[in-house]
């Protein structure tokens, strides 16, 4: 008695069975939107029809100018396999949102209460810098971090809060030094267990001050880099535009490419990298930023409070992006002098990144 089946007929079988069973089973567990439920859904009812009359999908094939029904399995497993991949990548970013989520709080809550019983938990409130805070996130910067932080005090500043992402270097060591050196000054550190990257550290800052920035003091807040690239002399505009007419200004973007600013020593391909970001930004997001990735801003504390940042990575500068358009902030854009050095640049972000986070970019805005 022969089989009614080929061995290829009874394997097609099975997998567009097991793969109608994954994708009601995956949507019951909400880990896939219903459309792609039933996408699916169809082309596993499609590939086990085809399955018992094969000359019906060779038909169908041939209506698509495809020779043989094979090969239409084939184009199809192709672009489900695709589909599948931006899925993984969504359950993945998932779990590490979870746990990034998991390590901020926990840093939080640590540094709320190291502040409330810490001897030194009132900076001075005396000069013109006293409802500012400098926000620093810090990864393995122990050559630059003394001198940074060093030269922010030196300029005025009294209130800082630092995100100790998973250092393994002597960092950590030195923003305690530096908090006893200081005592005129409000440090407040909080310290991740494992390195989670500069979005998840921008983070963990922004929810600190989020919960408890109204009892600190403070009005506004400055993100800046602890590697020396940016110069602190550069907020001296900040001063002037409060005492204009911008007191209405929601946040002010630092940026190479405007007036007066200015980039030392940027290697070629890093500055063809930021013009075409500048474009891209505009298209995916409308936002006109001339330097779309620059990490020394300014926020109002209550422009602080809107932003809501998921990306681990340096994704999040584009969805701060997003926000500002979303949100209808207001924002001017003042000249920040950037100076790369070899260690910088040997530290930084790589070229190849910008690959990488190309791909983000468009995972994160369509899928």
């Amino acid at each position: 008695m022969s089989f009614p089946f080929s061995f290829l007929q009874l394997v097609f079988i099975v997998a567009s069975i097991l793969f109608l069973v994954l994708a009601i089973d995956l949507r019951r567990r909400k880990k896939i939107w219903i459309l792609t439920c039933i996408l699916i859904s169809l082309g596993a009812l499609f590939v086990l029809i085809s399955s018992f009359n094969i000359s019906f999908l060779n038909s169908f094939s041939a209506k698509l100018g495809i020779a043989r029904g094979a090969e239409l399995i084939v184009y199809c497993a192709i672009i489900f396999l695709g589909l599948m991949s931006f899925h993984l990548m969504s359950w993945r970013q998932k779990d590490q949102m979870d746990l990034s989520r998991l390590i901020s709080q926990l840093a939080i809550n640590e540094a709320w209460w190291t502040f409330l019983s810490s001897e030194h938990s009132r900076a001075s409130s005396e000069g013109k810098w006293r409802n500012y805070l400098v926000h620093m996130r810090v990864h393995n910067e122990a050559k630059t971090l003394r001198a940074c932080v060093e030269e922010v005090i030196n300029f005025g500043f009294r209130k800082f809060i630092f995100v100790n992402d998973g250092s393994s270097d002597a960092s950590l060591e030195i923003l305690q030094m530096l908090k006893n050196e200081h005592p005129e000054c409000l440090f407040i550190i909080c310290s991740h267990t494992i390195n989670r990257w500069g979005g998840a550290a921008n983070k963990t800052g922004f929810s600190f001050l989020q919960q408890h920035g109204d009892e600190l003091g403070i009005q506004r807040v400055i993100t800046f880099d602890s590697d020396g690239q940016m110069d602190i002399n550069d907020v001296n505009f900040l001063w002037q535009a409060e005492h204009s007419d911008s007191s209405d200004v929601d946040l002010y973007v630092g940026s190479r490419f405007v007036k007066g600013g200015s980039c030392e020593n940027i290697p070629a391909m890093r500055r063809v990298i930021l013009i075409i970001s500048r474009i891209v930004t505009r298209m995916m997001y409308g936002t006109k930023v001339s330097d779309p990735h620059i990490g020394f801003r300014v926020y109002k504390l209550d422009t602080l409070k809107k932003i809501h940042l998921t990306a681990d990575g340096m994704h999040y500068a584009n969805e701060i992006n997003e926000q500002i358009r979303q949100l209808g902030l207001k924002f001017v854009e003042f000249p920040v002098h950037i100076r790369y050095t070899d260690y910088s640049l040997e530290k930084g972000q790589k070229n190849s990144n910008s690959i990488k986070l190309g791909v983000e970019m468009i995972w994160r805005k369509f899928f």
